[in-house]
């Protein structure tokens, strides 16, 4: 319902005393423009922020933009009005539009096809983890049959394409349940990024091998770092073109501690 502004100018002590409201920081004259907003029962009562319309109904269309903390216990909102607030609803019905020529739906059910929409990414995202998953296991599978002997170690170091770092630390508790004693570094690049994963067995561990410093050295030609616990240790570097070259200095490092 549209209300006329009730507008007076008055001391500031008497506008405050009547229970005005003030902006907390500003800075007000002696003498202040006073706004009240509801007839015999007012429900706004301000000092002047820049309201100058006669009546409410004159703002027309009123839209809230954004609203956010201002300060502790304080919140802000913006807002527009007019033709202002005109222009924000057309764009926004031409976006919506857009969005139900793109979905190929009727504009209503925008919101129904959307959930659809992303209902049907997961799904699909979640298949795509578990035959990528297949893949890393079938290319792990073929990477046992090159593993080395290296006195009391199996060792083995692998380059498995697509395998991201939870798939690759898999892998390696895959060899561990199958290899007693021995050493495993993986190695993948997920968009062109390098990942390393190290692995070593209890028993070599008890011997004072340590899967991080394993890890620092190797990730060091692919431009990374990295660290982790005796047994599991994880890397990562910036030169995916060097992972080959990095996953060779795995076989020096084990002979040495032979």
């Amino acid at each position: 319902m549209e209300q006329d502004l009730n507008i007076k100018v008055k001391p500031l002590k008497d506008a405050i005393a009547e229970g005005a409201m003030a902006l907390f920081g500003e800075k007000y004259s002696e003498n202040v423009r006073t706004i009240t907003i509801g007839g015999d029962e007012p429900f706004s009562y301000e000092l002047c922020g820049g309201t100058h319309v006669e009546n409410t109904g004159d703002v027309g269309i009123f839209i809230i933009t954004s609203e956010g903390s201002a300060a502790a216990g304080v919140r802000r909102i913006e807002a527009i009005s007019g033709r202002e607030a005109y222009r924000f609803i057309q764009h926004r019905f031409k976006v919506l539009k857009r969005s139900a020529e793109i979905l190929e739906c009727a504009v209503d059910e925008v919101p129904e096809a959307t959930s659809n929409l992303l209902g049907e990414r997961q799904r699909l995202e979640k298949q795509n983890t578990r035959l990528r998953q297949q893949l890393v296991t079938a290319e792990f599978e073929r990477a046992m049959v090159g593993i080395k002997s290296m006195g009391e170690a199996q060792v083995l170091v692998a380059v498995l394409s697509e395998g991201d770092a939870d798939t690759l630390r898999q892998m390696t508790d895959r060899f561990r349940q199958r290899v007693s004693s021995g050493v495993v570094v993986l190695g993948s690049a997920i968009e062109g990024r390098p990942i390393l994963i190290a692995a070593i067995s209890d028993d070599l561990v008890k011997k004072g091998w340590h899967a991080g410093d394993l890890i620092k050295n190797v990730a060091a030609l692919i431009g990374g770092s990295g660290g982790g616990r005796p047994n599991l240790a994880q890397a990562g570097g910036k030169d995916a073109s060097r992972l080959n070259e990095a996953l060779e200095k795995v076989f020096p490092w084990v002979e040495a501690k032979l």
